[in-house]
């Protein structure tokens, strides 16, 4: 199950990312979360004690000493075996036996100088240097966050996607395209995907978002990192290092260490009490996490506690706690405002609730009362996405609600009612993304269907109530119930969207390499593949978007192949599949 999934951008990632290796200050710190951990244990141990105490106490205690006296009884009667040192190896003078492999009982090795085993072999620099290609991220390279569970068990898959490069068949090229420095000339290299690494979570994924600004850092231009924030069932943020591989524990943590396994929020549940704000951490689940890519050293998070926080990634505290946003109802999903030139724009903040409103917040205004502008959907839905417009188009904002409808609103519009609505899904929106080079492309999926929709927005009409978003397609990428969706945010890659699901593995699909996206979008495309160009020329690369579609392109989809052996059958059965689905396509064309 891919519960949450999200790009990170090209160009921040280590071209060769190091091996992770534990110090004495990092051996101390995981020692201290260890006794918290402990430390709250003992606590629960012991409350569960106390409630469990009733009269027949002293019976019980009677029949574990009994039981304890008669397995010491045991115990001395295996004595005589010395079964204590069993396994223990013996020794002389000569070396140490090789008892552990039959035929060998009588075999000694010895200790070459300076302690090298020769029945062991250190990886030479052949070895090292594979290992570090093998690692090795390029420039040309996105990284892919997914959060997926398996079998109770969390992780986060650091994907690698490779666009490839060179122009197919039949595209148009200008002299600079041919001076593509990624391949040779005439040669193209097909895309990729892998899985490169991947961290261990503590608890069910919810939400992830990159940053490009290393925790516990300063807060100045040369603070540029390549991170991951998480959000979980656990009221804790982890942020984790994407540079570096085979890490135990998060680089930070935001919120409070002492409830790491959710023992505070077991508790606040179980009492059953409505417990008061609490300013300093999350007691929740996290829901949502937006950066700021205006002032990055702040990271919102909204959680089901009903609070809103700004956190301060220099100290990674909590700089301000919000919780009138949305009337004491959980709040589900939250985005900065994207337009990074437009003064001021960086400290609004977008987010929707279960109260059945979508809210704008300036963080500036100190009072809560006065920072907020509300709009409200149906009475009695709930809001579980909410996003901002296009670049080309920032004054619109979308929601989608727990009843499957799509909500398009204009900030100049304080209170009134949507410029329009429509019944996107059948089901809950589990997500609905916003392409950002694409004006008026808008994707959405529902909590109970296995289909992406992608709609056209009338960007020239917009402020027409009457105008509504038109469908494109519908499309089954094999993931199942849809849970998770996001758009690259490369202009090389514009058109790609990640999907994850209940089942199957993680998708990427090329919508511009379907025709009729191609064509319900086809002056934007064509604005997109000259700004592109212009880009590329300017640093002296070659853009494959601008050459990558003609009249004979097919629709493209990509997964990751996580299985390391493959059989010849299995290998026919799923080229079987890939023509079927081909087929499909066509057909739905």
């Amino acid at each position: 199950m891919i519960s949450a999934n999200c790009w990170v951008p090209r160009g921040f990632a280590s071209e060769f990312p190091e091996k992770y290796e534990l110090d004495d200050e990092e051996i101390e710190r995981i020692n201290q979360m260890a006794q918290l951990q402990l430390e709250d244990a003992q606590q629960d141990l012991e409350d569960a004690t106390e409630e469990n105490a009733d009269s027949d106490a002293p019976s019980k205690a009677a029949e574990a000493s009994k039981a304890l006296k008669s397995q010491v009884d045991i115990d001395d009667d295996l004595k005589e075996y010395d079964f204590e040192h069993y396994d223990d190896d013996e020794k002389d003078e000569e070396g140490q036996k090789v008892s552990f492999i039959p035929g060998l009982s009588t075999a000694r090795f010895v200790q070459e100088d300076e302690g090298a085993d020769p029945y062991l072999s250190l990886p030479t620099d052949v070895d090292q240097n594979e290992d570090k290609r093998d690692l090795q991220i390029y420039p040309t390279d996105n990284l892919i966050l997914s959060g997926r569970t398996e079998d109770d068990v969390s992780y986060l898959d650091v994907y690698v996607y490779d666009d490839g490069a060179g122009a197919p068949e039949g595209a148009e090229e200008d002299d600079k395209d041919k001076l593509d420095p990624d391949v040779e000339n005439g040669m193209v290299r097909e895309s990729n995907l892998y899985v490169h690494h991947d961290l261990m979570l503590p608890s069910f994924p919810l939400c992830t978002e990159w940053l490009n600004f290393r925790p516990n850092g300063t807060n100045d231009n040369n603070n540029i990192g390549n991170f991951a924030a998480i959000g979980t069932f656990d009221p804790q943020i982890e942020i984790w290092n994407l540079d570096s591989i085979d890490r135990a524990f998060p680089d930070a943590i935001l919120g409070d260490h002492s409830t790491l396994d959710g023992s505070l929020l077991k508790k606040n549940k179980k009492k059953g009490k409505k417990s008061a704000h609490v300013t300093t951490h999350h007691t929740d689940a996290i829901l949502s996490l937006s950066h700021n890519k205006a002032h990055r050293a702040v990271l919102a998070s909204s959680s089901a506690d009903k609070t809103v926080k700004l956190w301060d990634l220099t100290t990674c505290v909590a700089a301000r706690s919000m919780n009138t946003i949305h009337n004491g109802k959980s709040v589900s999903s939250i985005q900065w405002h994207p337009n990074l030139t437009q003064a001021g724009a960086g400290s609004i903040l977008l987010s929707g609730g279960y109260d059945s409103t979508v809210a704008i917040s300036d963080v500036r205004i100190s009072n809560e009362s006065d920072m907020v502008k509300r709009w409200t959907v149906n009475p009695g839905e709930e809001v579980e996405n909410v996003r901002w417009g296009d670049q080309s188009n920032d004054n619109i904002f979308y929601a989608g609600t727990d009843a499957g409808v799509i909500y398009g609103f204009d900030i100049r519009n304080e209170g009134k009612k949507p410029l329009w609505k429509l019944q996107a899904h059948d089901s809950g929106i589990s997500s609905l993304e916003v392409n950002q080079y694409v004006p008026g492309m808008l994707v959405t999926s529902g909590m109970g269907d296995k289909y992406v929709k992608l709609w056209k927005v009338p960007v020239e009409s917009i402020d027409k109530s009457t105008i509504k978003p038109s469908m494109i397609l519908s499309r089954d990428l094999g993931v199942g119930n849809v849970l998770s969706t996001s758009f690259a945010g490369d202009i090389e890659v514009a058109g790609h969207l990640v999907a994850g699901g209940v089942t199957g593995p993680l998708k990427i699909w090329d919508a511009f390499s379907n025709k009729t996206v191609r064509k319900s979008f086809r002056e934007p495309l064509k604005d997109l593949q000259t700004l592109a160009r212009e880009q590329a020329n300017n640093n002296g690369r070659a853009s494959r978007i601008a050459r990558k579609y003609n009249k004979d392109s097919n629709e493209q989809m990509f997964e990751a192949d996580v299985r390391e052996n493959e059989d010849k059958e299995d290998e026919e059965d799923g080229g079987d599949e890939e023509e079927q689905d081909d087929d499909e396509m066509e057909d739905d064309e």
